[in-house]
């Protein structure tokens, strides 16, 4: 295909706004209203559907367009061509990517057993819409050794249990009409 032959969005794109929810790994699950101009953010403000926040939404949230459109932003899978640490990596495909992944996995699986891999992460900006889904099941369908994959939510919680013993949670609804709230060892 030409350059001259590329397609380009049509003029009829314009501008709109989308209703939508954050899906980063905080509970508030904060209601957005996100501008996009043919095809790309430009601006992202709270929605007032949340009762939650109130109307209001975090700083990453609000810049979340910077993260998308950032020139540092890896956009192909990179593969290590030296020793840890000195940053020398090669641009790979995506299939030669995921070669190399199942194959270190089939080694790995067939070499020490399954429960030799262990998958651990934490949330990040995964949210809870896309934390645990898919992968989870692939890596129980692998047989891989489970993990309370939270790096600091597994110890918070198990301390919390041992201390108080198995707690329901408070439905923000709730908070108002709370006559004490007890905030410890967290960032409200």
């Amino acid at each position: 295909m030409a350059a001259s032959d590329t397609p380009t969005p049509p003029r009829s794109w314009g501008r709109s706004t989308i209703t939508t929810a954050c899906t980063l790994d905080c509970p508030d699950s904060c209601s957005l209203s996100v501008t996009v101009e043919r095809g790309r953010i430009v601006r992202i403000d709270p929605a007032d559907h949340g009762p939650t926040t109130g109307g209001y939404i975090c700083g990453k949230v609000r810049h979340f367009d910077r993260r998308v459109y950032s020139p540092e932003r890896i956009m192909n899978p990179l593969l290590r061509t030296g020793p840890r640490g000195k940053a020398a990596f090669e641009q790979v495909t995506w299939d030669e990517a995921l070669d190399l992944i199942v194959r270190r996995l089939e080694e790995a699986r067939d070499k020490h057993g399954a429960e030799s891999i262990l998958p651990y992460y934490y949330g990040g900006s995964n949210g809870l819409l896309t934390n645990e889904l898919t992968d989870a099941r692939f890596f129980r369908r692998l047989g891989a050794s489970r993990l309370a994959r939270a790096v600091c939510a597994a110890p918070t919680g198990a301390a919390a249990q041992a201390m108080y013993g198995k707690m329901p949670g408070v439905a923000y609804e709730d908070y108002r009409d709370a006559r004490l709230i007890v905030i410890w060892g967290c960032n409200p």
